[in-house]
């Protein structure tokens, strides 16, 4: 064996060869080093774009799931009143929202000294002060559970509004959002090929039947053929009449012929069949009486405070003692009723029970679940044509809210299908009339408006309807002409239910219940365009700085 060899082969690395090794180790690893910070700081920011992005995604699936009422209530009262969240994505962080970690506000944008854009908190409406002068987009007065939509209307942020979202937490992540609601003529939003603000209804929406429920909305629909069946059902109003019209018949005949067999009966029974006077009663058509006695439809609102509970009845009122027959025969009448044209007199003869005949009444009652906020009562109906006198209309509506409910009140007269002439169902629209009347008890809530200029007043009933306006074919939707319909009044009553003073009248109750007309088109229902912005935790704080901006996104609340 060489053991020189051998000694060789067995000889240690050399001092230089470690400092080298060494060198070469230090300089990958800190390059290593450097990657993985590097690395980890891309996969945070990443991160924290990716959980931004999902929060922004939660705001705008939420918005998009709402009508804007809704999301203005939510920001504006958050919690329910079950103590859930509006904003059902945040309903795990409702602990925050509670004990106010969790912001969630409506603000205005303003400026301060420096002329730079400051969110201001919007102020909510509190007893004693004017509702003109709040700025929140929602009005309540006992947190949220009732509520009305107070649409901005004017100044520079008109249809303009605002909401912020600070310390929001998305898998560990948190984060400020601003969301921004632009319903105005800057916006670029169009509708359709028509730019007129009328047409542009930001702040209203047309009753669209097949979206409605009943957990807020209610409906009465006064459908003509199943009462045009019920006059003419069996021992209905036709009936009854006949009878006592065949009745008194028979007893002109006795008295003007005498009894059969006495002297000169047939020639006196002869002449009696002959008189154009006493023709013997034929059953009247159903339709003709139904076209030409007056119906009322009677709508009352009773609302317990204490309890919330809301009440609707509806009474519909078919009064046809006035119907005369074409060929005013004696006895083609609807005043042989007993009730002596007071239909709501009592018969206190049972014997004569079928002698009261000229009227139908319908009523119908709905409990409103008091978990559920009543916000509109739809009234579906086809309007009488034979109702042509302005001051006497045969259509009338009223809706008595002596509690002073805030609520919309819908009226949509239908177009009749079974009318195929245009021009004559436009010429019918021009001379139809009806008769609206909305009660309430202004002086209940003490506003200062109605009692010292009622020009300035505006009621807690709201009046959607498209009366007023030519619903034939022959128009297009957009084009319809304005026509006088209604006669409008607006009845302040005290606690007793007197007037306290002469109704309010056409123009001006259109003003004191905030007229808006409808469309029978389904129209879009919120019309502003959206920005959602999510920023950095701490941002709402400082205004929401452009550089601590992550995400946006844009968008139009209808798509």
């Amino acid at each position: 064996m060489d053991r020189k060899k051998l000694h060789k082969d067995n000889t240690g690395m050399t001092l230089l060869e470690v400092i080298v090794a060494v060198s070469i180790f230090s300089i990958t690893a800190i390059v290593l080093l450097q990657s993985f910070v590097t690395s980890s700081r891309i996969n945070k920011k990443s991160n924290t774009y990716l959980e931004a992005t999902t929060v922004a995604q939660n705001i705008m699936e939420e918005i998009k799931a709402k009508k804007f009422e809704q999301v203005a209530l939510a920001f504006n009262y958050p919690l329910d009143m079950n103590g859930n969240s509006r904003i059902e994505f945040l309903n795990t962080q409702k602990d925050k929202i509670k004990n106010g970690t969790l912001g969630i506000r409506e603000v205005l944008p303003g400026q301060d000294a420096n002329a730079q854009t400051v969110y201001n908190d919007v102020m909510k409406y509190r007893e004693g002060i004017d509702e003109s002068k709040v700025t929140a987009s929602v009005i309540s007065t006992d947190g949220g559970k009732t509520y009305k939509f107070n649409p901005r209307k004017s100044g520079e942020n008109a249809s303009k509004y605002y909401f912020e979202l600070s310390n929001v937490t998305n898998n560990y992540e948190t984060f400020d959002a601003l969301i921004q609601f632009d319903g105005s003529s800057s916006s670029g939003y169009k509708n359709g090929n028509n730019n007129s603000a009328e047409k542009e209804k930001n702040d209203y929406l047309s009753p669209n039947i097949a979206n409605l429920d009943t957990k807020s909305n209610i409906l009465f629909i006064v459908p003509k053929d199943k009462y045009l069946k019920e006059i003419s059902a069996e021992n209905g109003l036709l009936d009854k009449q006949y009878n006592v019209a065949h009745h008194e018949w028979e007893e002109d005949l006795k008295k003007y012929c005498g009894s059969p067999g006495s002297e000169g009966y047939d020639a006196k029974l002869n002449e009696f069949q002959n008189s154009p006077n006493y023709k013997e009663p034929q059953k009247l058509n159903a339709e003709d009486v139904f076209n030409s006695a007056k119906k009322t439809l009677r709508v009352i609102l009773d609302y317990t405070e204490d309890t919330g509970e809301v009440k609707i009845t509806f009474k519909y009122t078919i009064n046809a003692h006035d119907y005369v027959s074409k060929d005013n025969s004696k006895y083609g009448r609807m005043d042989l009723c007993a009730c002596g044209g007071n239909p709501d007199k009592e018969n206190s003869d049972p014997m004569k029970e079928d002698a009261y005949f000229c009227t139908i009444n319908v009523e119908k009652e709905y409990n409103q679940d008091v978990d559920n906020e009543l916000k509109n009562i739809y009234i579906f109906y086809y309007p009488n044509y034979y109702s042509t006198n302005a001051t006497k209309p045969l259509d009338e509506i009223i809706f008595e809210n002596t509690d002073n409910y805030p609520v919309n009140l819908y009226i949509s007269k239908q177009q009749d299908e079974k009318e195929t002439d245009k021009t004559a169902l436009a010429e019918k629209e021009n001379k139809y009339h009806v008769s609206v009347i909305v009660k309430e008890s202004p002086s209940k809530i003490g506003n200062s408006n109605w009692n010292t200029n009622t020009s300035l007043y505006k009621s807690k009933t709201k009046l959607r309807t498209n009366l007023d306006k030519n619903i034939s074919s022959k128009f297009d939707t957009l084009d319809r002409p304005n026509i006088i319909q209604m006669k409008l009044e607006y009845i302040a009553v005290n606690a007793s239910g007197a007037n306290e003073r002469s109704p309010i009248t056409g123009k001006g109750a259109k003003k004191i219940l905030d007229y808006n007309g409808l469309d029978d088109k389904e129209n879009k229902d919120r019309i502003y365009t959206v920005k959602v912005g999510v920023y950095k935790a701490g941002a709402a704080a400082k205004n929401f700085p452009d550089d601590e901006l992550i995400v946006t996104l844009d968008g139009a609340e209808e798509n």
